[in-house]
């Protein structure tokens, strides 16, 4: 910057990356999305309905006409200097019109999916998410405060950095929602933000594993999942699936 500034940046906030739905060379919506790595390969992780236009509750196309979505726009970090961006194509298709993301075993019915990138070279800079995050000894509870991290709407900020919404956790993060890996927040979210990560950050009122109670202290993150959209179009309360899906996801593709 001209005037010297030092510019702070949330490590989380270069890992959630803007998405374009494509068919064909029509861009047809807009979702988000993050990177982790497995055995030295990067993998997106974003929603099953994001990568197939489908509702994955009914099978039925969420897009006018039925039409399928064949590829997605990524637009990654540059690895010139953080604040420069690059969009890149990803097929979301082999050639045989077979899906190319891994689904868990459970298929359609686990809004979760992992896409292979093939289009990474040295001009992109990859931020894989921490999955470890998962791992950070916090007990999440109903009404604490969870932010999505992704782009509603399409919005971003300088540049292309995702937006930060806040909701709070709407039913016991252990207890399943509709017999599905999923616990509600309640949040206003908008389209867009579908493949968001979703963490717990406090420094403070939370409860450990050993039954201590952390009134005070340095600020730590917890992964709660991934984003994907609400239970109802105007009820405000949105799903959100548990991390250990992705391994899941990753164990039954045999990467790790």
């Amino acid at each position: 910057m001209n005037d010297n500034r030092t510019i702070i940046i949330d490590p989380l906030s270069v890992t959630s990356l803007f998405l374009e739905i494509v068919h064909n060379d029509q861009i047809i919506g807009s979702a988000s999305g993050f990177v982790v790595e497995f055995n030295n390969n990067y993998y997106l992780v974003t929603n099953w309905h994001v990568v197939s236009g489908r509702n994955p509750a009914t099978n039925q196309s969420l897009l006018q006409g039925g039409i399928t979505p064949t590829h997605l726009y990524i637009t990654h970090h540059s690895s010139v200097r953080l604040g420069t961006w690059i969009r890149r194509k990803e097929n979301l298709l082999n050639e045989d019109g077979t899906p190319r993301w891994l689904e868990h075993q459970r298929g359609r019915n686990t809004d979760v999916i992992l896409l292979p990138l093939q289009n990474i070279d040295n001009e992109i800079k990859i931020y894989p998410f921490d999955l470890n995050l998962a791992k950070t000894d916090m007990i999440p509870e109903p009404a604490m405060p969870v932010s999505i991290i992704g782009y509603p709407l399409g919005i971003a900020t300088g540049g292309n950095f995702p937006i930060w919404k806040t909701g709070h956790i709407a039913s016991d993060p252990d207890l399943n929602y509709n017999n599905l890996p999923v616990f509600l927040i309640d949040a206003t979210t908008r389209g867009g933000m579908s493949g968001s990560p979703v963490v717990l950050r406090l420094s403070g009122g939370y409860r450990t594993r050993s039954g201590e109670r952390i009134l005070a202290g340095p600020t730590n993150t917890l992964f709660l999942g991934i984003y994907s959209g609400r239970i109802r179009e105007f009820s405000e309360i949105g799903m959100v699936w548990r991390p250990v899906l992705i391994d899941e996801i990753a164990k039954n593709a045999g990467i790790v």
